[in-house]
Formats: structure tokens, sequence, C-alpha cells
């Protein structure tokens, strides 16, 4: 299931206000009616994205980054405040050590972290040749998909979502960018929602922007 996240407007990615109308364009996403008689079947498109460098993309990475070193600043903190708190940890010799240590270890972690935002590698296409299910304690979708250049890559989702999503026989490409890494389908005429490349939020065909980030829908025309 889902949890409905709705911070930005879907039609021209505008920050909204509430449970209100686009102040920029006016769409409502809450409106029953909100997209009239346009069916989502179809709305995805066909063609690869021209959308793949825009500025947001960049800008959800940063926003990634922030929340990484934030987390890790206050989690320390909450760490040694309660070794603190329960006697566990003095402020001697030793205890100044243990600080350093854990403190250490958190930051490597959350540089390691910030720096796969940051991640490149090369474009590559390619078509998915088989696909499965497994089914353990967490359900996961396998797709295996031949490069253009002979080699397999086998990607691993936890959800049922991507296997039905994907059907063997899609063209694909996978995006390498500085702040892009997705897996986007060529044709997505036959597709009612989109994948966020950014976030993996699941969306509207017929929206551009995924109202959980912000960021450009990779759509064709």
């Amino acid at each position: 299931m889902t949890i409905q996240k709705t911070f930005y407007c879907p039609q021209c990615g505008t920050r909204l206000s509430g449970k209100k109308a686009c102040r920029n364009c006016g769409f409502d996403v809450y409106s029953e009616d909100a997209y009239g008689n346009t069916s989502a079947l179809g709305a995805g498109g066909v063609g690869w994205s021209d959308k793949v460098d825009d500025p947001r993309f960049a800008g959800y990475q940063s926003n990634k980054r922030k929340y990484i070193g934030l987390f890790t600043v206050v989690l320390v903190l909450a760490i040694i405040a309660f070794l603190l708190l329960t006697d566990d940890l003095r402020l001697d010799g030793e205890g100044i050590t243990v600080i350093i240590v854990i403190s250490s270890m958190f930051i490597l972690i959350a540089l390691y972290a910030m720096l796969g935002t940051k991640r490149k590698g090369k474009e590559w296409m390619g078509k998915v040749v088989d696909k499965h299910l497994e089914d353990g304690k967490v359900l996961r979708s396998h797709l295996i998909i031949q490069a253009e250049k002979g080699s397999r890559q086998t990607f691993v989702f936890d959800d049922r979502i991507h296997y039905d999503y994907y059907a063997v026989g899609d063209v694909v490409k996978q995006h390498n960018k500085p702040h892009l890494r997705a897996l986007e389908k060529y044709d997505k005429r036959k597709d009612e929602v989109l994948f966020c490349p950014s976030c993996a939020y699941l969306c509207d065909a017929r929206d551009h922007y995924c109202q959980a980030c912000g960021s450009p829908l990779l759509k064709g025309k």
C-alpha cells in the first residue's frame, strides 16, 4: 500500500501550501475530478524523456545529503546522551575515546551515503528478457535485462509493483548521471503509473512532476 504524499503540484512542480489548488497553475490535486476526462492510460507517452538534465534532480540529491548529515548529527548526539545518562559512559579519557570512535564511525557511514548521491557511470540500453517474483519474508521483483553489448543485469526491487510494471520485451535505458540514476522504459503508453526517478514514489501517468518530492517524471511524447 502506497502512503499518499502530496507536497508538490504534479502538473508544474510548485510547492503546495496546504490542501489547496496550486497557486502557480491552478491545478487542484485534491479535486475529485482533477484530471477531467483525460485518461491515465497512454499519458506516459513513448520515447526517452528530455528531462534527464533538469536541475530539480540535483536539488533533490542536495536536500538528501542535508538530511543525511542532520540525521547523523542527531543520532550521534542521542547515543552519546543516552550512554551518559545511563552511566555507561563517563567524560574521562576512556569516555572521550569512545565518543570519538562512535562519532567517527557514523560520520564515515554518512559520508559514504552522501558520496553515493553523486555517483555516476555510463548510460546503457537493453531489453527485459526475464522476470520473476521471490516470495520470502519480503516479496521481491527480479528483472533480468540484456544490455546492448551482451552483458546481463539483474535488478531487484522489494515489491511486486515493479514486476507488474515491466514486461518481457520492454526496451529500457539505465540513466547513470551524477544526480539521476533511474531505469526508464521506452514505451510507457500502456502504463497508468510512473515511478519517480528520484524517490521512487508511484505517480499517476498524467502527472509531470512527483507530488512527493517535486522531481520531473520521465515521460515520452
